[in-house]
């Protein structure tokens, strides 16, 4: 990416946003909880700054975002309640990691429907983000490793437990934990033009064990090992990969004779099946691009010592400085990233001052559960391993410990000050393993600070936050061509009177490009605030500047919750261009509105959303060309029932529909539109049992078959199924341990996750996750 050489007021508007409110800036809404209704004159005043325990084990049951576009990949818990307009912030720097890899991410076959933002977390981005589904809660590494935790209670609130978990005895001080997660699938059709990738098994199982030790004056040491094996079994006569290129050799009938020089013999390798059907053979793209094989080994690792005041961790970690823009290394089950730093990791908590120093080299998960193939580590191989062939032996990375990857230092601070302002600031090197060019190496600083105030006049929080990029300053001198910079500022302000609700967010990001691959499966480093509902594809994310408004209240007899939401932003495609150019620049509007309302007693909830999208150019339309718009009118409905309770089991029904409509014009192309939802019917026995009916659809591809209405085919067009039809069983066997079963099918397409998108391929097969819990 060339640098800019438009002059910019990037700095300028940047700290004119992020400092003139200074004074009183302050983080997002509190809690639902520590709202305060000012007619109860005997209500305390909520106290803000008492001390959170940010190494508390992650409830990774909690509600989930479910909105989201069909996950292609995976079943999903049909007895969650969800958050769809959940805040793109990432977790908090002191969020712990999540030991175990959540299950992969589903379908949004949760009976529950989209759900607009709690105000608490839209804009505060404190907590740990929810994996992409509901899963038992898992062991975490940052504190002790209770597997019997508590698990998110039924979704209508019935209090019905579930069977405890058998827990491993303690010995003595220390607490020894185990977990084991297996995945078996069936890859039938992912109706695509690759035929390789198709009639496969998968076994995959994650195993994760580790030890708690409390020592004297409240010292612990903590340790966790998870050990990942990959497998994968053709059922098919076509290879999955033929990395020996094997097809020339068995469509020859012979071969030159090496003891006869001019004659020739019968080829053994010869295969008349072959021969005749092409089809079984792969083509050299399909060879190029295949990934699929066996592979075994230590993903994660962590060696953890220290007291409520200082800890110090060796391996494994995740971290998340300034809501995300300094930098954001965590898990995105939704499109398969799970990532980490692995090196080391001190943090100082006193009362007026904490501070967190890193350093490592990037991790990723290898095992991707949308095609069951392999990633590589992040920029692979690093300037580290060009001269050590042993430690770039392996293609996908050292299976013992990640080292040739890309490598990450830096540190922040979070100064606690008087009138309960606090102060934080970070500073972030990254050194790409990959290079810009053949010969020049790739690195980046990102420097940046927040300010942030809560409960100014006990109804206004507010925060703000500016963080500057720098890329390939060592260049300056004789590649200036290869020197970028770029700037990210957000502000937030939520403000709570009684039962009404206000967050107003702004952001301008120019330039603000981490990773210059932007593939999903490439760790992006960074995880800005988009604004957005979760599950929005993002036109442009490094190159916009808008803001957000939401409203929401509840009436007082009724408890019905009515919402509001507009969003606008300019953006530019290219980083070079300028967002507010109305020849290059574009704009991105989204509004909303909705209700919700929820009987806990009679165990009755219902939901409903609707809005509509438009993005285009700003300027007007060319006489004789047509420019890019982007038009998605949408809805969702949500309705669930109690039906029945006894010998402590509940039964419920549930209905779900949700539908898009979408247009897009492309310069003079004719105009794509199709529909795109689901329509849920759910059963839940809890605890101990949930079945969905999941009846997809869509029109986005000429139909193969059923079709809901005609798509233009030109030449040779991929068809694919309009309906797509499944269904998933949830069998609960202990507090934290479960089976599920996924049979049918599920569209794919691009699916977003704050900003990350991934291109995810269909499914059609069977997919069973087995969890087990000690």
């Amino acid at each position: 990416m060339a640098a800019s050489t438009r002059p910019r007021g990037k700095w300028t508007i940047a700290w004119v946003l992020g400092l003139t409110l200074a004074p009183g800036l302050a983080r997002a809404a509190p809690p639902e909880a520590d709202r305060v209704d000012p007619s109860d004159s005997e209500a305390p005043e909520p106290d803000v700054d008492a001390p959170v325990d940010v190494d508390a084990p992650v409830d990774v049951d909690a509600p989930v975002d479910v909105d989201a576009p069909v996950d292609v990949d995976a079943p999903v818990d049909v007895d969650a309640p969800v958050d769809v307009d959940a805040a793109d912030a990432p977790a908090d720097s002191e969020s712990p990691v999540d030991a175990d890899p959540a299950v992969d991410p589903a379908p949004a076959v949760d009976p529950a429907p989209p759900v607009d933002p709690d105000p608490a977390d839209a804009a505060s981005g404190e907590a740990e983000t929810a994996p992409a589904e509901p899963e038992p809660p898992a062991p975490v590494l940052d504190e002790q490793h209770d597997v019997e935790a508590d698990v998110e209670a039924d979704e209508h609130g019935d209090d019905v437990p579930h069977p405890p978990n058998p827990k491993i005895p303690p010995a003595g001080n220390t607490q020894i934990w185990f977990r084991s997660t297996t995945f078996l699938d069936y890859f039938g059709n992912n109706y695509d033009n690759p035929t390789n990738n198709d009639q496969f098994y998968a076994l995959v199982n994650y195993i994760n064990f580790g030890s708690d030790t409390r020592l004297k004056k409240n010292w612990e040491i903590s340790t966790m090992v998870r050990v990942d094996t990959h497998n994968v079994f053709n059922a098919k006569d076509q290879p999955l990969c033929d990395t020996d290129n094997s097809y020339p050799d068995q469509i020859r009938e012979t071969i030159p004779d090496p003891g006869n020089p001019g004659g020739r013999i019968d080829n053994p390798e010869y295969d008349p099946d072959v021969a005749d059907n092409p089809d079984l053979a792969i083509t050299e793209t399909e060879r190029a691009q295949c990934n699929f094989g066996s592979d075994y080994r230590i993903e994660r690792f962590q060696l953890r010592f220290g007291n409520k005041y200082f800890k110090v961790t060796g391996g494994d970690f995740n971290v998340n400085f300034g809501q995300g823009i300094g930098l954001a290394i965590r898990k995105i089950a939704d499109i398969g990233v799970d990532a980490t730093i692995k090196g080391g990791r001190v943090d100082i908590d006193t009362k007026y001052l904490d501070i967190t120093a890193i350093g490592g080299v990037a991790n990723r998960q290898q095992s991707d559960f949308a095609t069951r193939q392999l990633f590589r580590d992040p920029g692979y191989p690093h300037a580290l391993c060009e001269n050590t062939p042993g430690l770039r032996s392996n293609k996908y990375g050292n299976p013992y410990w990640t080292m040739c990857s890309d490598i990450i230092s830096g540190g922040r601070f979070d100064a606690k000050l008087p009138g309960k302002v606090t102060l934080g600031g970070h500073y972030v090197f990254v050194w790409f393993g990959d290079k810009v060019d053949s010969i020049q190496h790739d690195g980046l600083h990102l420097v940046g600070g927040d300010i942030s105030r809560k409960r100014i006049g006990k109804h206004w929080d507010l925060f703000a936050g500016v963080t500057g990029l720098l890329r390939n300053p060592q260049h300056k001198t004789y590649y200036p061509e290869y020197v970028e910079n770029g700037i990210a500022a957000y502000l937030s302000n939520s403000l709570t009177f009684g039962n009404t609700f206000v967050l107003i967010e702004g952001k301008y990001y120019d330039n603000y490009t981490v990773a210059k691959d932007t593939a999903a499966t490439t760790v992006q480093y960074i995880q800005a605030p988009t604004l957005e509902r979760a599950d929005q594809i993002i036109p442009a994310a490094s190159n916009t500047a808008g803001g957000r408004i939401l409203v929401e209240h509840t009436l007082d007899k009724s408890r019905v919750t009515l919402l509001g939401n507009y969003l606008g932003y300019a953006y530019a495609l290219i980083n070079d261009e300028d967002m507010f150019d109305p020849k290059v620049g574009e704009m991105a509007h989204h509004a909303y509105l909705g209700l919700r309302w929820r009987d806990i007693e009679r165990g009755s909830e219902v939901q409903a959303y609707a809005g509509y999208r438009w993005e285009g150019f700003q300027r007007a339309p060319d006489e004789d060309t047509k420019p890019y718009t982007r038009k998605l009118p949408h809805g969702e409905f949500y309705i669930n029932q109690q039906v029945g309770k006894t010998r402590g089991v509940a039964h419920s029904l549930s209905l779900r529909w949700e539908w898009r409509y979408e247009r897009v014009q492309k310069g003079g192309a004719p105009p794509k539109q199709f529909h795109r939802g689901n329509l849920i019917l759910g059963y839940g026995m809890s605890p101990w049992l949930t079945f969905a009916f999941i009846g997809g659809y869509s029109s986005e591809f000429p139909s193969l078959g059923g079709e809901l209405h005609e798509q233009p085919c030109v030449g040779q067009c991929l068809r694919k199924p309009h309906l797509w039809p499944g269904g998933e069983l949830r069998l609960n066997f202990l507090e934290s341990s479960f089976l599920r079963v996924f049979v049918g099918r599920q569209v794919g397409g691009l699916l977003c996750v704050n900003g990350s998108c991934r291109q995810l391929p269909d499914f059609e097969g069977v997919r069973m996750d087995l969890i087990l819990s000690f």
